[in-house]
């Protein structure tokens, strides 16, 4: 009897044995299933990726040379300071000036240049422009030139606030823009207005001599 129940134990050891055998054989050869479907999967998704990659690829490098071009071209990007000042009136700070062109030195009638005024104190366009034609008229500047003059700013200046910064860029001799806080605002028309504009600070006849020689880098 004894045998026959260790033959019995035997078979079902062995049967167990061979039942997990084959539930073994039968999970790695699923696990190796998903795992190859897997892979074919990610091998099909990168080939997908790289095709369209390569499709993109002049496109998207039109659009870096593009980018790369502006910003190459751009005067502003090359545009280096030459000097710079503060207007104070009395125990007042007015505003902060900088002079900018391409190579950090001023040379008359030599262009691009940019002037940047920011501004430490709240005021009006009117009292700006009122401000500016007094300087006009220092210069010498005909009435009817300034009488012209005048409705381009009237056009062209906002109020300002303390921080805020009014640039004047003259590119070329026909091409000349106000910015705002760095943001275009208004183009000139009229380009003898540039010319007359710069000089209030870089003239020789200026009323601020000092202040200029600060700007052009001559202090």
């Amino acid at each position: 009897m004894k045998t026959v129940n260790e033959a019995v134990n035997v078979s079902r050891s062995a049967y167990q044995w061979l039942v997990e055998l084959l539930f073994g054989i039968v999970g790695a050869t699923v696990v190796m299933l998903i795992l190859a479907l897997s892979m074919a999967d990610a091998l099909a998704n990168q080939s997908a990726i790289e095709i369209k990659q390569d499709k993109e690829l002049p496109s998207t490098t039109a659009k870096s040379i593009t980018s790369i071009s502006n910003l190459t071209t751009s005067s502003d990007l090359a545009m280096r300071q030459v000097g710079s000042a503060s207007m104070s009136m009395m125990w007042f700070d007015i505003y902060s000036a900088k002079l900018y062109s391409s190579d950090g030195k001023y040379q008359a009638n030599q262009l691009p240049l940019k002037l940047e005024i920011e501004y430490h104190r709240n005021i009006e366009a009117e009292d700006l422009i009122d401000a500016t034609v007094d300087q006009w008229q220092h210069l010498g500047i005909s009435a009817q030139k300034i009488d012209e003059y005048r409705e381009q700013l009237a056009k062209a200046w906002p109020d300002v606030k303390e921080g805020d910064r009014l640039t004047f860029m003259v590119n070329t001799a026909t091409q000349a823009e106000f910015l705002f806080n760095d943001k275009p605002y208004f183009k000139v028309s009229n380009m003898q207005f540039s010319a007359d504009f710069l000089a209030i600070w870089l003239s020789e006849n200026t009323s601020r001599p000092k202040l200029r020689q600060q700007l052009i880098g001559m202090n």
